[in-house]
């Protein structure tokens, strides 16, 4: 039957034909993807910044550097992205047009260093003048606190963290001219939580205590500590009853929403949450009030960018940096970088095996 085999040769030939068309098909994940780098103006590769991808009108992807600087945005996303955007706790937000036919971008970050002497009591004390809230601003914190799974009330959570602290002069405050990072762990159970959570409603934002240097005792404050695992509270319904909520400002980047102590008897906090465009948290500043000894205390922590179809939000930060003032003068600043944060249920917290490998802040690993 020679008919039947040339008809089937020729139906071979097309299933060949097809099955090559198949495998030279490129593929939008390896094909045409926005890369690059993110270095500091000393030429240091820099883990952990966020770089955010955007068209003309809103944010569509967001990514972190990794451990050599390097970023990349998946292929499904380049035909979109007008803009790049880099931001990292210490440095200056940086921008990068995207242009035709440059898949390549490298961003060089300039830093941006803390300035305390006075201004953050100063501004949130400007900022706090008015003794009334935002309807607007108040709806808006819910919207953004119901992104997330809650206070973790049953849940027992636990990061490897990186650290530094140093003990600098106020100009040299925020800098983030760090040492090597000591490597540890951090964890905590609900019960520890909810404690600060009862001692705030009870006392308020910090307690006294005594401190010493190594020669003299003097009095100090402990403070709970929202720069950690204890940042969920921002988003409890105590911070909510015992703060007013303003809207500072609205761009396409976000909104700025002011919080300010609606009872300063205790020790209070006030600051800023910058929302993102999805009304996920990006970014928490806060100072303290307490009565003497005043130490200028205060913090801010940074959140990782959420992408879509990410489920079990939880409010916990990748990076923080605290400070308060020493009898001396000096201030005490805290330098905090997290791996990742281990939630498990129950009231223990998660156990994670030990590491030994300190080192820089460009080279942790995220």
């Amino acid at each position: 039957m020679p008919g039947f085999r040339i008809k089937k040769v020729y139906e071979g030939m097309k299933f060949t034909l097809l099955f090559l068309c198949v495998l030279v098909q490129p593929s939008g994940e390896l094909f045409a993807q926005v890369s690059g780098t993110v270095k500091t103006s000393g030429g240091d590769p820099v883990s952990g910044v966020t770089i955010e991808a955007w068209s003309q009108t809103r944010r569509i992807a967001a990514v972190l550097s990794e451990t050599d600087g390097r970023f990349r945005f998946s292929g499904d996303v380049e035909a979109s992205i007008f803009l790049l955007r880099a931001a990292g706790l210490g440095f200056e937000r940086a921008e990068l047009i995207i242009e035709d036919e440059v898949k390549e971008y490298h961003f060089v970050l300039t830093e941006d260093p803390l300035v305390i002497d006075g201004l953050v009591v100063i501004t949130n004390q400007e900022m706090c003048e008015f003794q009334q809230g935002d309807v607007s601003a108040e709806r808006l914190w819910e919207q953004a606190r119901l992104r997330y799974s809650g206070l973790m009330d049953t849940l027992g959570i636990a990061s490897y963290l990186a650290e530094a602290d140093t003990v600098v002069s106020i100009t040299e405050l925020g800098t983030l001219q760090l040492p090597d990072l000591n490597l540890s762990q951090r964890g905590s159970s609900s019960l520890l939580r909810f404690s600060w959570t009862r001692r705030i409603s009870r006392q308020g934002y910090a307690f006294s205590t005594r401190a010493t240097d190594g020669v003299t005792v003097y009095q100090s404050w402990v403070y709970p500590p929202l720069e950690a695992d204890f940042a969920p509270h921002f988003i409890d319904e105590l911070f909510g009853e015992r703060h007013y909520l303003r809207i500072l400002d609205e761009s396409p980047e976000g909104w700025r929403v002011s919080f300010c102590p609606k009872d300063d008897d205790y020790p209070s906090i006030s600051g800023i949450i910058a929302l993102a465009p999805d009304t996920t948290f990006a970014t928490i500043r806060w100072s303290f009030d307490t009565p003497e000894p005043i130490e200028n205390a205060g913090g801010s922590i940074l959140f990782s960018p959420v992408s879509p179809g990410d489920s079990a939000l939880y409010l916990l930060p990748r990076e923080a940096i605290t400070w308060k003032s020493l009898p001396d003068g000096y201030y005490l600043q805290k330098y905090q970088r997290y791996e990742a944060w281990h939630v498990a249920p129950g009231d223990s917290v998660p156990l994670l095996p030990l590491r030994h490998s300190p080192g820089s802040r460009q080279d942790l690993k995220h």
